[in-house]
């Protein structure tokens, strides 16, 4: 038996326990926050500057720029953004801005270009960042054009998805963020095999730490969601791996609770539950029979109460699965429809609730029980980053 497998059916079992005893895996101590953590300015910057400008997070799924010349582009936690793929199918991305005047180069959430050319006075760049031409250049002097590319960001296409540091001044190594436990764990989703399903993006007057709390947190399930995910998911119910910055965990349908007593030995587990990550600093990546969901939460801007959720459902190609691509189209509208009605009916009403009661000056002290154990374990990562002095130049 591989670790793999040995880690999921040590959960698998956990979770059993769990649920017949009405119990799950806890963290050690209740923690206490305050309602300025999610709308003081000082705090937001050190956010931008030692989480999303110091470590990789997701951006894109390589699909959605799968030809040469693809981009897209991103409002980012300090930059906005352009990833593009280039023509020997490496990536790249650049800040989305012309080095004459700062204009913004491209408008468009996403496309193909062959050039990108300055709407303010038409100074255009190659795919990769050079610049190509200087408009009237015989009367506007001599310059070393070299050094005035476009600005690359730290990118890094790995398991499919599309990594970046929000940072120049930085370089990425996915891998070593991961660590190896994590790492395994996504190259066995072999999710660079999928295709990403018109992922949906929605700008949240809400802080993104209250966002990504509410995608963490299980406590909820039958409270928020009783007419739709609590129906057919237990609440309260977790059984996790901690590998220290991200982890690896278990949520159970009520189907599992044929198993009670008796011996799931052989049992199809992804029938019975959903195998989730958390990837530090901000993606929560739900793993399903047919496909898999990312769901990601980001800052922009100095704004503490504004945040960036993005959705993706990523699923087998119309080859892989045997449809036709009408077909195809209708199985995925549909789990889109479901993910939308839960996610914007059920949950951005109670969370965008949540930002508004922050702004009472005496809102008083909250507390995380020892039940919510994924949401202590995303305090402690993202605790750890904003405490760390950024290295030097």
């Amino acid at each position: 038996m591989t670790l793999d497998s040995e880690m999921h059916e040590r959960a698998f079992r956990t979770m059993l326990r769990h649920v017949e005893k009405e119990t799950t895996d806890e963290y050690g101590e209740i923690a206490r926050s305050e309602a300025i953590d999610y709308r003081d300015r000082e705090l937001a910057a050190l956010e931008r500057d030692r989480v999303f400008g110091e470590v990789p997070f997701i951006v894109g799924h390589g699909s959605e720029i799968a030809k040469p010349n693809e981009f897209l582009t991103r409002t980012l936690p300090r930059n906005n953004a352009i990833v593009i793929r280039q023509r020997d199918g490496g990536v790249k991305a650049f800040v989305n801005a012309c080095r004459h005047r700062g204009a913004q180069l491209v408008e468009e959430e996403s496309g193909r270009c062959r050039l990108f050319s300055c709407p303010y006075h038409r100074w255009s760049y190659d795919p990769s960042g050079e610049l190509r031409t200087v408009t009237l250049d015989d009367t506007f002097g001599d310059f070393d054009r070299s050094g005035f590319g476009l600005v690359e960001l730290p990118v890094e296409e790995r398991h499919g998805f599309l990594w970046v540091i929000d940072n120049a001044g930085r370089t990425i190594d996915v891998e070593s963020w991961l660590g190896p436990e994590m790492d395994a764990v996504l190259a066995g989703y072999k999710i660079e095999d999928l295709v990403s399903v018109t992922p949906h993006s929605f700008d949240r007057p809400t802080n993104w730490k209250i966002m990504q709390d509410g995608f963490l947190d299980n406590y909820h399930v039958k409270y928020a969601h009783p007419n739709t995910a609590g129906k057919v998911l237990h609440t309260n119910k977790l059984a996790l791996e901690d590998f220290g910055r991200h982890f690896w965990f278990l949520a159970a349908r009520k189907s599992i609770d044929r198993f009670i007593g008796a011996d799931p030995g052989g049992a199809n587990m992804e029938k019975h539950t959903i195998e989730s990550c958390f990837l530090a600093p901000n993606s929560m990546l739900l793993k399903h029979a047919t496909h898999v969901e990312l769901l990601t939460f980001r800052p922009y801007g100095a704004d503490p109460e504004s945040s960036v959720m993005e959705m993706r459902i990523m699923a087998p190609t119309t080859e892989a699965t045997g449809l036709d691509q009408e077909a195809w189209d209708r199985l995925w509208a549909k789990n889109w429809k479901i993910m939308i009605s839960i996610i914007h009916d059920e949950d951005f009403p109670i969370l965008e609730g949540s930002q508004k009661a922050m702004r009472s000056q005496d809102a008083g002290t909250m507390l995380l029980g020892r039940n919510e154990l994924g949401n202590h374990l995303f305090r402690r990562e993202l605790d750890r980053l904003v405490r760390i002095e950024p290295a030097t130049d």
